[in-house]
């Protein structure tokens, strides 16, 4: 059994396993989308999903790092062999699709990864900063429909875009199999795009990351709702609270051409509360400034929710008095959080300990993304919860970098179509989770 075959058995009720070669692009029944699993490695702190790429006799599984931020799909290719892979020429209209796409030349062997006159995209490794033209191609890659609940269909779809990339961009990626990256940003290669195209979907996807694997996978849905979360039977797609997706004019890609804007995912954030009552700083840093800096980002790859020093110090600063007041004992810091506290002084709720809410207000009419206890507090060492924020720095590009611990445990859908950024509270309070299919 493969490993994408694996991790289909474990979508628990009734799987089938018959495959369609996707044609282009292919119409899917009403209220199914496509799904793949998401992990958390526990030591990274990192997320990735599983898919496999090649023709039908040779399929490679790939586990690949996710990021929001990615234009693309890459992998580490140097012993990829499949007869169904073809390179993107200089100049094809696959290349041209391909923002920042240039022309790389080969001095050995063609193979997957070296080929003269051929079309070459920027990889990116965020985590090692490793930047390099690697060569753009395509190829087949499964993927499988569900409705929300239940894993249905394998469908083969060719001609999907992804550069192959060398071994030394690897360095740095969660786990020793961990060998590639799924980009979600909005591009036309990043990965939901093409599938959304392939399929006739609107251009909308959504994220439930597990805040542990050791209980079960997350999800990546493509194509819309509905989002069941076993055991509930709520469909969470009816539960999202919406703001509008804003676009930085400037360009926050490693590479990029004077003009471009960003393909990143922002929000408008207006203020900070705990318990209510805002936090005071200089709202100016909520805002884009002429070279775009400034504002709110929404990343997978930020472990914990970063903040320009001038909003980090007075939110920990009320959120330390705010837990006094409630009798919560504060404790030696643990890096790099700034506040920690005594466990024992923080009952436990069902959405983690209890210490004060904090509330992100958002645009819209009374729209607030709430932090509970499971995604304001970290458990640093035994007896020990520090706020799970991080000090940014004085002059940060983006004055709030909202990261994966915020972000786990709730649907968050990224609805292109109509500009919007959607979610729910936290799962917890419906005694589910993102980490709600078993493991084998």
């Amino acid at each position: 059994m493969s490993s994408s075959q694996t991790l289909t058995t474990l979508f628990i009720f009734s799987l089938l396993t018959i495959s369609y070669a996707a044609t282009d692009p292919f119409k899917l029944p009403k209220h199914t989308n496509i799904h793949f699993p998401i992990r958390k490695n526990q030591t990274s702190l990192q997320y990735y999903t599983t898919f496999e790429a090649g023709n039908p006799q040779s399929r490679t599984p790939i586990d690949a790092l996710i990021d929001l931020g990615a234009q693309s799909v890459w992998f580490e290719c140097t012993s990829y062999v499949s007869s169904s892979y073809k390179r993107a020429a200089c100049g094809s209209n696959r290349c041209n699709k391909a923002s920042g796409s240039v022309c790389i030349g080969c001095n050995s062997t063609p193979r997957p990864g070296c080929s003269n006159n051929t079309c070459g995209v920027y990889a990116y490794n965020p985590l090692s900063a490793y930047l390099t033209a690697q060569e753009l191609g395509e190829d087949t890659i499964r993927v499988t429909s569900s409705n929300g609940n239940t894993l249905l269909l394998n469908y083969d779809v060719p001609k999907f875009q992804l550069s192959c990339a060398d071994s030394g961009i690897v360095e740095g990626l969660p786990g020793d199999k961990t060998k590639g990256l799924v980009g979600l940003a909005r591009t036309q290669v990043s990965l939901h795009s093409q599938i959304s195209s392939t399929f006739n979907f609107g251009k909308k996807f959504a994220l439930c990351i597990p805040s542990s694997s050791n209980t079960g996978l997350g999800d990546i849905f493509i194509g819309g709702g509905p989002y069941y979360m076993p055991p509930s039977n709520e469909d969470q797609s009816l539960s999202l609270v919406s703001t509008p997706l804003v676009i930085n004019p400037v360009s926050t890609a490693p590479i990029y051409s004077e003009g471009d804007a960003s393909d990143e995912y922002f929000i408008n954030v207006k203020d900070i509360e705990i318990n209510g009552k805002r936090v005071a700083f200089n709202s100016s840093l909520l805002s884009f400034d002429k070279n775009g800096v400034g504002g709110t980002k929404i990343s997978t790859i930020v472990p914990y929710t970063t903040l320009h020093s001038s909003i980090y110090k007075p939110l920990v600063k009320d959120f330390v008095k705010a837990a006094a007041a409630n009798n919560i004992k504060r404790v030696a810091s643990v890096a790099p959080f700034g506040a920690c506290f005594d466990s024992k002084t923080a009952p436990k709720t069902i959405t983690g300990p209890a210490v004060p809410d904090i509330d992100l207000v958002l645009e819209g009419k009374t729209v607030r993304f709430r932090l509970y206890g499971s995604n304001s507090m970290v458990e640093a060492k035994k007896n020990v919860i520090c706020l799970g924020f991080v000090d940014g720095g004085a002059e940060p590009r983006t004055s709030i970098v909202l990261g994966g611990h915020q972000l786990e445990n709730r649907v968050i859908e990224f609805d292109l179509d109509a500009s919007k950024f959607g979610f729910t509270s936290s799962l917890l309070l419906w005694n589910t989770s993102c980490s709600h299919y078993r493991l084998p």
